[in-house]
């Protein structure tokens, strides 16, 4: 497959701009009360919001570069998708 298909076929799925401003804010809701709380709710535990940190540098120092941000969405929905347990899971134990 030529690297034109490969660009296309990431270009379709995932998004080419990421908002710095929005990632900041992600980070500050996941350090509030609120945040904490919910995450300990849905997953039993409180988040330390390193992804959301880690999102926030790539963010300054990547936001410019359209194929890096679709890489990086594209990495995010497979670590979803492979660790991020869902809410059921610890409903399911209880």
């Amino acid at each position: 497959m030529s690297a034109d298909k490969v660009a296309s076929k990431i270009a379709i799925k995932y998004p080419t701009t990421m908002s710095c401003t929005e990632c900041f804010d992600q980070l500050t809701e996941c350090f509030s009360i609120g945040g904490q709380f919910r995450n300990y709710y849905r997953y039993g535990k409180f988040d330390l919001c390193e992804k959301q940190g880690d999102k926030l540098k790539f963010c300054l120092a990547n936001s410019t570069d359209p194929v890096k941000v679709q890489e990086w969405y594209k990495k995010e929905l497979e670590y979803n998708k492979k660790y991020r347990g869902t809410s059921d899971d610890v409903w399911e134990e209880r």
